[in-house]
């Protein structure tokens, strides 16, 4: 029964068809690696610039700071004060993560670690952006240090994880010479 068949032929069929299917994986493949990419870099890239108006404007060394002031002055003091003269407004920024709600439709493109990071960092970066701008508690005045202090953790922390996400990543050659001290 197989003894009239041209296995070359089959052969030369085969591959040929094979080559035909896996064409559009290895192009999907290949589409979906630089998606990743591109809006890995996108999101790092607004991480960053976040992360340095952050520094330039210092908002952590003055919520830290009014943190300190506060907490340092006696009880009678701080009833005589007016909460409005202690206010850190920051003009309404809705639209400082552009990038960021652009893409949370492709955050899957990303290692499951780096888009839960990116997320956190975004939610700890609008709890504070909520207290800076308008009806937020730091924005509308308070006396309260405690207030000072929370929003200026949360901040220290999303800098944290900002940092992390942007840190450059070890070379290979790196890691292996890490590895290698252990």
């Amino acid at each position: 029964m197989l003894e009239g068949i041209q296995w070359t032929t089959v052969c030369v069929s085969l591959a040929s068809g094979l080559a035909e299917a896996s064409g559009p994986v290895v192009l999907w493949h290949m589409q979906a690696r630089k998606e990743r990419a591109s809006v890995r870099a996108s999101l790092l890239a607004e991480v960053s610039a976040l992360l340095e108006m952050v520094e330039r404007r210092h908002y952590l060394q003055n919520l830290r700071l009014m943190d300190k002031h506060l907490a340092d002055l006696p009880q009678a003091q701080l009833e005589s004060l007016d909460e409005k003269e202690f206010s850190f407004a920051l003009p309404n920024g809705e639209n400082y993560n552009r990038v960021y709600q652009a893409n949370l439709s492709r955050l899957g493109a990303l290692s499951s670690a780096e888009a839960a990071q990116i997320v956190r960092f975004y939610q700890l970066a609008d709890s504070v952006r909520a207290d800076l701008t308008k009806g937020g508690i730091l924005a509308n005045g308070s006396t309260n240090h405690e207030d000072w202090g929370e929003t200026a953790e949360i901040l220290a922390v999303a800098i944290g994880v900002g940092e992390e996400l942007t840190r450059p990543s070890a070379s290979a050659w790196q890691r292996l010479k890490t590895r290698r001290k252990k």
